[in-house]
């Protein structure tokens, strides 16, 4: 699953770093001259490529074949964390207890997400979650099979 996973960002990778003048990049919100030069793709959680005649009237001739929406893996992890705190009061009291979500382990759809699929939890919108429940280190481990010592607290995430 990572050789796919990687052999497909490289293709693609190389497919976006030759793009033709006319190619707008927003990276993390913000629009970036040069294409992704100094972006190194193990960086990328999220990216999608948009063409739309809406979008061409908004940026003009430098969104004339395409805009690349890239959302670094440090921006979306701000971005899913503000968007869960919304959802759950729990989740947002867990974050302010342990200062980050490097203890928690994230479990969408009944299965454990890990750092090379942390990219999931970038692709979700709050649309598409169903339902969002925090469980303590004993359910990890019993239920979910989690056996790393340091995560401390589970975020199990049912989606559409």
């Amino acid at each position: 699953m990572q050789f796919r996973l990687l052999l497909a960002g490289l293709l693609l990778w190389s497919i976006v770093s030759k793009a033709q003048d006319g190619t707008l990049f927003i990276v993390d919100s913000v629009e970036v001259e040069g294409g992704l030069n100094n972006l190194s793709p193990d960086k990328i959680a999220f990216m999608n490529v948009v063409k739309s005649p809406t979008l061409q009237a908004k940026y003009g001739a430098k969104a004339e074949n395409a805009i690349i929406f890239i959302e670094t893996k440090a921006f979306a992890r701000k971005r899913y964390n503000r968007l869960f705190s919304e959802l759950s009061p729990a989740f947002e009291a867990a974050l302010k207890k342990y200062g980050s979500d490097s203890v928690f382990q994230y479990i969408l759809d009944g299965v454990k997400i890990d750092d090379t699929s942390m990219n999931m939890l970038a692709a979700l919108e709050k649309k598409s979650i169903v339902n969002l429940v925090l469980v303590d280190k004993e359910t990890l481990k019993r239920k979910y099979e989690v056996k790393e010592k340091d995560k401390k607290v589970g975020v199990v995430i049912t989606s559409k």
